[in-house]
C-alpha cells in the first residue's frame, strides 16, 4: 500500500511474498488508471488533494483491473478518514515531543548536551528502546576547510544501548543522498530490508525497525538522528514526521552552537595572536624570536613536537635550525628537499601543507632518515602540519608541527595556524632587520678602521690590527690573514703560524664559504674561508674559526664578503699606487734616456718639461738648460714657423671628436724633424710633443736606395751571365754533338778504310806482312779510341734511345757497380733538360769512381706530375760538405758547377754526405 504524503508517495503497509518485484517507478506512473506489467498490477484509489494512494499487487488474479473501479472509491474514503485521525493524533504528539526537547536542551550551546537531549527525547517520544545522534567528521582528504566526511560519524551520543553504545558509524552514499541531499527520513524494517546494504550496515545493532533522520541547518549537513526498536509493531504512522521534526529542532540548536563556537574561537584566535605578537615584539634577536615562535605555536596547536627548518647554503636542502621534543639523531640527520614531503612542499609552494595520517597516506618521505623510520615501522608521529614562514626577502623556512595522533585540526584551527605563520614571518622580518642594522653598524666601524689602518702604509703591524678588527666584527675566536707576496699574520694563534697555509689556499672558492670539518684547524669546531678578490685576481684570503660546531650563518658569510671586498679594494689601490709610482719613475727614466725629444707645454705654450734630447735640440748644446720662461715658439726661427706651430696646436685642440694626436714632418734650419702633437691627459689643454730628427734617417734612406740600385744592376748582370752561360752550354752541347758525329762518321770510317787497304797490301807484299798487320792493329785501336771519344762527347744513345737508356749506359760505363731504379710513369723532358740530367748523373758517377771508394752505387729516377726526382747515392766513405764548400772558394768548382748547371735548367741540386756514411746527390728538374 502506497499513500501520498508531504514528500510524495510513501510505502505504508505490505503483506505476502514477492515484494522484491515492486517498482516505485511503476507506482509513480500509475496516476489515474490501473496498470499491469508482468506479475505486478498497480491500482490507484482516492482523490487528490484529500487522499490518494496506490495498491500494488503481485501475482493477483486476472480481471482485477476491470473489477477495481467499484472498490477504488470505497477504499479512497477509508484512507481519507484514516489520514484525518492520524493527523489529529500526530500533531499533539509532535508538539509535546518538541516542547520536551526544548526543555531538555535548555538553551545549551554545547554539542554534546544537544545531541544527548535529542537522542533521549526521540527514544521516549517514539516509544523506541534506543536512539543516538552523531555528527559528521571532517574529511581527512578534504580540499576545502571544513569539508565533511560523507561516510563517517563521530561524537555520537546515545541512549538505551547496552554499554557505551556505538562509537563510530558509517553512512553509505545512497543513504547520504537520501538524508542530506533530499532531506528524507529512511525507514528500516528487518523483515524486508535485512538483505539490503542498509540492513548489512545496521547488522551490529540488529534492530527490527528503525528510523534515520538528517541533522541539517539551512541545507548544510551536520549529522544523523537514529532511533530503533526490537519490536516490529513499535513503528507507527507519524513516527517519521515526528523524528524529522525533532531532527530539525536539534539542527537549529546545533547551528546556534556552531556559530557561538566560531565566535568564541575567533575571539580566542585574536587573543592568541595578540599574545604571540606581544611575546615576539620583545624579541629582537633572531635566535630568541625563533625559539619563542616554536614553543608558542606547538603549545597553541597542541603539537607533540616541532621543528623549524631553514634553507641550507645553496637552497638545495632544508635542515633543522631549532627543534622541540625531537630526538637528537632526527635533528642531525634529517635533510629535506624542497618540493618533497610536507615540509618540502610547504617551502616550495609557500602554502600550508598538512597530512592527517602520514604513515598511512603513502606520501613520499622527504629525507632518508624518515624513509628508514617508515620502512622499519618506527616513525613516531602520524599527523604532520607544515607552515611556511615568509619574509619580505622571500621564503625563510618552514615551521613543522608533529602529532602522535592523526591530525584533528578543523578549518578554524588551520586558519589560526596560517595566522600564526604570518605573525611569525613578521616577527622574523623584524629580527632580521634588527640584525641587519647591527651588522651594518659593525661593518661600517670595521670598514672605517680598515681604511684608517691602510691609509699610510702596509706594514705587518697594520695588517695584524686589521685582522683583529675583522675577527671581532665576525665574532670569531681566531683568524689568519694571508696577503700573497706580502705577509701572513694571525690573531689567536701562537707565534709560529700553522703549516696548513698551502692547503687553505687550495680550498679557496669564488666567495666566502664554511670549511668542512677536516679542513678546520686544530682547536676549533667550525671555520670560514673568504678570498680577497679584485676582479679576476686573488690577492689573498681570510680564515676565521670558532670553538663552536655550528657552521657560520649566512649573515656572517655576507659580512665577511663585504669586509674582504673592502680590504681587497684598499689593497689593490695601494698596489696600484705603488705600481703607478714605479711606472712613473720608469717612464721618466725612459724619457730621460730617449734619443727623441719629449716635452710638455701648458695651454699658452710654455714648456713644462723637456728631456735631455729636447733641451739639446732647443739650445743646440748637449745637456743645455732652458730658461724659466722658455716657450714652444722659441723653437720657431721665423714668423712662418711660429704660425705653423700655432696652427698645429689649434688643430690638436680642435672641435670635440677631432682631438686625436697629429703626426707631421717639419724642417727647422738644416734639420728634418718628425713631430707628433697630442693633448695631455686630464683636460688641462696642455700639449705633449715628441720630435725625432730624421736627417740621419733620410741620409740612410739615400744610401739604401743607391745600394738597392747597385744590387739591381748586379742581379741584372747575374741574369745576363746566367743566360749567356745557358746559351754557351747549349752551344757547347751542339758543338760536342757535331764533333762526335764527325769523329764517328768521318774520322773513324777513314781509319777503318785505311786498315782495310793495309790488309790488302799484306797479300801483295808477303815479306812485309808482320809490319802491315801491326800497323793495321794500331789503326783498329785508334778507330776504337776515336769512337770512344765520340761517345763521351755526345753519346748517341741519348739522342737515339732517350734518357733512361742513356742513364743505364752511364751505370754500365761506371767503374763502381751501379744500378738504375725507375718509378712512376716515364715522362719525356726537353732535350736541354735531358742533356742536363745526363751530364749531372754522369759527373756524379765519375765522382763516385774517383773519390768515394764505394762498393756500389744507385741511380733512382722518380717521375711525377710536377717533375723528375733523381738521386745518385753510394755507400762510400762520404765527405764533409762544409769542407767541400771551402774548396769551392779555393777554385775547386765541382759541386758549384753541378748546382749552377741544375739551376740553368730551372732545377735544384743538393748534396747530403757524412763521413763514413756515403753520399746522396738529389736532383730536381721541373716539367
Amino acid at each position: 500500500m502506497w499513500t501520498e504524503g508531504p514528500r510524495g508517495l510513501e510505502r505504508r503497509a505490505e503483506l505476502g511474498h514477492g515484494l522484491t518485484l515492486s517498482s516505485q517507478q511503476q507506482v509513480r506512473r500509475t496516476l489515474s488508471e490501473p496498470q499491469h506489467e508482468g506479475l505486478v498490477c498497480t491500482l490507484p484509489f482516492g482523490q487528490r488533494p484529500y487522499a490518494f494512494g496506490v495498491l500494488e499487487i503481485v501475482a493477483g488474479r486476472e480481471g482485477l483491473a476491470q473489477e477495481w473501479p467499484a472498490l477504488a472509491q470505497t477504499l479512497g474514503l477509508a484512507l481519507e478518514a484514516a489520514l484525518a485521525r492520524e493527523q489529529q493524533a500526530g500533531q499533539g504528539r509532535v508538539a509535546a515531543a518538541v516542547d520536551l526537547l526544548v526543555r531538555r536542551m535548555d538553551g545549551s550551546l554545547e554539542h554534546g548536551q544537544i545531541l544527548a537531549a535529542v537522542a533521549e527525547v526521540a527514544a521516549q517520544a517514539l516509544g523506541f528502546g534506543r536512539a543516538f545522534a552523531g555528527l559528521l567528521t571532517p574529511s581527512p582528504a578534504a580540499t576545502e576547510p571544513g569539508q565533511l566526511n560523507r561516510g563517517h560519524l563521530s561524537e555520537i551520543w546515545s541512549t538505551g544501548f547496552v554499554g557505551s553504545g556505538p562509537q563510530h558509524m558509517g553512512v553509505g552514499p545512497v543513504s547520504y543522498a537520501a538524508l542530506m541531499e533530499r532531506g528524507e527520513v529512511i525507514t528500516y524494517r528487518a523483515t524486508h530490508d535485512e538483505g539490503t546494504p542498509l540492513g548489512r550496515g545496521l547488522s551490529d545493532l540488529a534492530p527490527q525497525v528503525a528510523l534515520i533522520a538528517p541533522l541539517r541547518v539551512r541545507g548544510q549537513p551536520l549529522g544523523v538522528l537514529y532511533a530503533d526498536s526490537d519490536r516490529p509493531e513499535a513503528l507507527r504512522n507519524g513516527d517519521a514526521a515526528l523524528l524529522l521534526e525533532l531532527a530539525e529542532q536539534a539542527g537549529l540548536a546545533l547551528g546556534s552552537a556552531h556559530r557561538f563556537a566560531e565566535a568564541t574561537r575567533q575571539q580566542r584566535s585574536e587573543s592568541v595572536l595578540r599574545e604571540l605578537g606581544q611575546a615576539l615584539s620583545g624579541k629582537l634577536h633572531l635566535a630568541d624570536t625563533l625559539a619563542e615562535l616554536l614553543q608558542r605555536c606547538a603549545a597553541l596547536l597542541g603539537a607533540d613536537a616541532a621543528a623549524l627548518y631553514t634553507a641550507d647554503p645553496g637552497g638545495r636542502t632544508l635542515s633543522i635550525h631549532s627543534a622541540l621534543n625531537l630526538p637528537s639523531d632526527w635533528v642531525l640527520r634529517v635533510r629535506v628537499r624542497p618540493g618533497s614531503g610536507v615540509t618540502g612542499r610547504a617551502f616550495a609552494e609557500g602554502q600550508r601543507c598538512e597530512c592527517h595520517d602520514f604513515p598511512a597516506s603513502g606520501m613520499p618521505a622527504a629525507s632518508r632518515h624518515t624513509r628508514a623510520l617508515l620502512a622499519a615501522g618506527t616513525y613516531p608521529f602520524r599527523g604532520v602540519l607544515g607552515l611556511p614562514l615568509t619574509t619580505r626577502q622571500g621564503p625563510f623556512g618552514v615551521l613543522t608541527l608533529y602529532f602522535t595522533a592523526p591530525l584533528t585540526l578543523d578549518s578554524a584551527d588551520l586558519q589560526l595556524a596560517d595566522a600564526l605563520a604570518v605573525q611569525g614571518g613578521l616577527a622574523i622580518d623584524n629580527a632580521l632587520l634588527f640584525g641587519e642594522g647591527q651588522e651594518r653598524e659593525r661593518e661600517a666601524g670595521a670598514l672605517l678602521g680598515i681604511s684608517g689602518r691602510l691609509e699610510h702604509g702596509l706594514t705587518r703591524h697594520d695588517l695584524t690590527q686589521v685582522l683583529r678588527m675583522m675577527v671581532e666584527t665576525l665574532g670569531a675566536g681566531r683568524g689568519l690573514l694571508h696577503i700573497a707576496g706580502t705577509a701572513t699574520v694571525g690573531v689567536g694563534f701562537p707565534s709560529a703560524l700553522p703549516d696548513e697555509l698551502d692547503t687553505l689556499t687550495g680550498q679557496l672558492g669564488r666567495g666566502p664559504r664554511p670549511l668542512p670539518p677536516r679542513w678546520v684547524m686544530a682547536g676549533a669546531g667550525s671555520a670560514l674561508l673568504a678570498p680577497l678578490r679584485h676582479g679576476a685576481d686573488v690577492l689573498g684570503w681570510l680564515y676565521a674559526d670558532d670553538p663552536g660546531t655550528d657552521p657560520p650563518p649566512q649573515a656572517t658569510l655576507r659580512l665577511s664578503r663585504r669586509l674582504c671586498e673592502h680590504l681587497a679594494d684598499r689593497l689593490s689601490r695601494q698596489q696600484l699606487a705603488v705600481a703607478l709610482a714605479r711606472s712613473e719613475a720608469s717612464y721618466r727614466q725612459l724619457a730621460e734616456s730617449s734619443h727623441d725629444a719629449i716635452l710638455t707645454t701648458d695651454p699658452l705654450g710654455r714648456i713644462l718639461y723637456a728631456n735631455p734630447a729636447a733641451r739639446t735640440l732647443l739650445t743646440g748644446e748637449r745637456g743645455g738648460t732652458l730658461p724659466p720662461d722658455a716657450s714652444l715658439l722659441t723653437w720657431a726661427a721665423d714668423a712662418d714657423q711660429q704660425a705653423l706651430w700655432q696652427g698645429l696646436a689649434a688643430q690638436v685642440r680642435g672641435p670635440a671628436g677631432s682631438k686625436s694626436p697629429i703626426r707631421t714632418e717639419v724642417t727647422v734650419g738644416e734639420q728634418r724633424l718628425e713631430v707628433q702633437l697630442g693633448l695631455l691627459s686630464g683636460g688641462t689643454g696642455g700639449l705633449l710633443i715628441m720630435a725625432r730628427d730624421l736627417s740621419e734617417h733620410y741620409r740612410l734612406l739615400g744610401q739604401i736606395s743607391q745600394r738597392g740600385q747597385e744590387l739591381e744592376a748586379v742581379a741584372l748582370r747575374r741574369d745576363e751571365l746566367r743566360t749567356f752561360l745557358s746559351l754557351y752550354t747549349q752551344a757547347q752541347e751542339e758543338e760536342r754533338r757535331r764533333i762526335s758525329r764527325e769523329l764517328h762518321d768521318e774520322t773513324a770510317q777513314l781509319l777503318v778504310a785505311a786498315r782495310r787497304k793495309l790488309l790488302r797490301l799484306e797479300k801483295q807484299a808477303p815479306q812485309a806482312a808482320p809490319d802491315i798487320t801491326a800497323l793495321a792493329d794500331e789503326l783498329s785501336e785508334i778507330a776504337a779510341g776515336v769512337r770512344r771519344f765520340a761517345r763521351h762527347l755526345r753519346p748517341s744513345v741519348l739522342d737515339d734511345l732517350g734518357l733512361l737508356p742513356a742513364l743505364e749506359w752511364l751505370c754500365a760505363q761506371a767503374r763502381t757497380p751501379a744500378r738504375l731504379e725507375v718509378s712512376g710513369d716515364e715522362i719525356r723532358l726537353s732535350s736541354v733538360q735531358e742533356v742536363t740530367l745526363f751530364r749531372l748523373v754522369g759527373e756524379a758517377l765519375t765522382n763516385v769512381d774517383k773519390h768515394a771508394g764505394a762498393a756500389s752505387a744507385a741511380v733512382r729516377v722518380t717521375f711525377s706530375a710536377q717533375g723528375i726526382h733523381t738521386t745518385v747515392s753510394d755507400d762510400g766513405q762520404g765527405f764533409d760538405p762544409a769542407a767541400a764548400q771551402a774548396l769551392s772558394a779555393q777554385g775547386h768548382l765541382g759541386l758549384l758547377g753541378l748546382r749552377e748547371r741544375a739551376a740553368l735548367a730551372g732545377g735544384t741540386l743538393e748534396v747530403e754526405s757524412l763521413a763514413g756514411y756515403g753520399t746522396q746527390v738529389r736532383i730536381w728538374l721541373p716539367l
